[in-house]
């Protein structure tokens, strides 16, 4: 019933053509369709078999996130080569997702890159995207770069990059080697000391420019982990202590720069470096709880930050700027939104009854049962999360108004559908969590 309903509320901007154009009506009604389709055939499928393409519950998961962020994205009024560039990366990352060789889901991976690239460049306003780029593409194109190697390695020895025969292979490799390899979707993930990039590329993509890399882009990364886990089973055995501890210590730095912040959207970049630090280290525990918990955790994130890059950019757009002193009191202006900043930032904080909430509960348990050690990181970790998020939400709402800077603009009832289609899914999946039981 659940599956219907996401696929009915994904469907309502369809019947009101002020909300969007015809052309984006057809796109977002095949996306729709096609959601509801996978929904219905997974149910007796766990995995369909190609020559060149599968799926199994990871990749169908994060298909139906892609195509719900790409959707919702289409609704944002831009320029035509900007919706070409997302219905080109969304085929890039269809294809990703469901690529049953390593070399295609290599490939794949860094194709993508390029309609974030454009994105970006023509999007963006200030000089300093340049630069930001140029990060982008040389921390993750050479980090990936030993990942290539190691692929010519394995058709060298086995003749096959098919990922169902390497799992089932049970490879080790090299202590360095495989750190290496792994370096790559580090980098895309990100995690700590492998970030720089994201933030610089937040500030100065425009707003579906940070939605979709929030939302989409960085699972790259964590599903590209998640098949090296599969594959290299022996060798995360070795790594989980070394990656749990960075995830944990590295979580928690990430959460105090957030609380001394002072632009909204550096604030959600980092909290997204957080919640990814968080859900790594509860996956390399290999436990089936850690692996829910982590996938729960990466639905959740893409919907709740991307949620939190669009409000921002209203609250942007209302004040013309970013800094939390000078959007302070914005909810005596605008009450309605103010209702949604709360509801977004208390997602962010896992209240109940969000997605978050529930993945954080099987994140915690998978690695409180690794080792008892990590506790007091946990609850540190777990604390910080709620304190930015409340400051986040109470600097930018409360306090007296800035209304000499504001340009009195109009909040739209589409910028409010986009908020809900953001929100819903992520607080009521918890009525149909069976959908997650692997």
């Amino acid at each position: 019933m659940m599956k219907l309903v996401l696929s009915l509320i994904f469907s309502i901007g369809l019947f009101n053509l002020k909300f969007v154009k015809f052309s984006k009506s057809i796109i977002m009604f095949y996306f729709s369709s096609y959601m509801l389709i996978m929904m219905l055939y997974y149910s007796s499928n766990m995995w369909v078999g190609g020559y060149m393409f599968f799926f199994d519950y990871y990749s169908y998961m994060l298909v139906i996130l892609s195509l719900w962020i790409s959707g919702c994205m289409l609704m944002i009024n831009m320029m035509k080569l900007m919706e070409f560039m997302i219905l080109i990366l969304m085929i890039f990352l269809v294809m990703c997702f469901f690529s049953l060789n390593l070399l295609m889901f290599y490939l794949m991976f860094e194709v993508s890159l390029l309609p974030i690239f454009f994105l970006i460049l023509y999007g963006g306003y200030s000089y300093e995207r340049y630069e930001s780029i140029m990060y982008m593409l040389m921390y993750t194109v050479v980090s990936s770069m030993p990942f290539l190697w190691l692929l010519l390695l394995l058709y060298l020895d086995y003749s096959s990059l098919m990922i169902l025969l390497l799992i089932f292979l049970n490879l080790k490799l090299d202590g360095i080697m495989f750190f290496l390899c792994l370096l790559g979707f580090m980098v895309k993930m990100p995690m700590f000391l492998f970030h720089i990039w994201l933030p610089k590329a937040h500030v100065e993509a425009p707003v579906y420019g940070s939605m979709i890399l929030a939302g989409v882009l960085l699972k790259l990364g964590s599903y590209g982990m998640l098949r090296m886990m599969q594959i290299f089973y022996f060798n995360i055995v070795g790594f989980s202590y070394i990656i749990i501890t960075l995830g944990l210590i590295g979580g928690i730095l990430m959460s105090l720069l957030c609380l001394i912040q002072v632009d909204m959207k550096m604030l959600v970049a980092y909290s997204s470096i957080v919640h990814m630090s968080m859900m790594i280290s509860g996956m390399v525990t290999l436990t089936k709880v850690g692996m829910i918990g982590g996938l729960m955790m990466m639905l959740a994130h893409g919907l709740c930050s991307s949620g939190l890059f669009y409000i921002v950019n209203i609250n942007y757009e209302c004040f013309g700027s970013r800094l939390i002193y000078l959007n302070k009191g914005s909810m005596s202006i605008y009450p309605s939104l103010g209702l949604f900043w709360f509801l977004m930032c208390s997602s962010n904080l896992s209240a109940p009854i969000s997605l978050n909430l529930i993945s954080e509960i099987f994140l915690l348990m998978s690695l409180m049962s690794w080792s008892l050690n990590v506790v007091l990181l946990l609850m540190i970790l777990c604390f910080l999360s709620a304190a930015y998020s409340l400051y986040l939400f109470s600097m930018s709402q409360h306090g007296e108004s800035q209304i000499l800077q504001m340009k009195y603009k109009n909040v739209f009832v589409m910028d409010y559908f986009m908020l809900i289609m953001h929100w819903v899914p992520l607080n009521f999946v918890f009525l149909s969590l069976s959908m997650f039981m692997m």
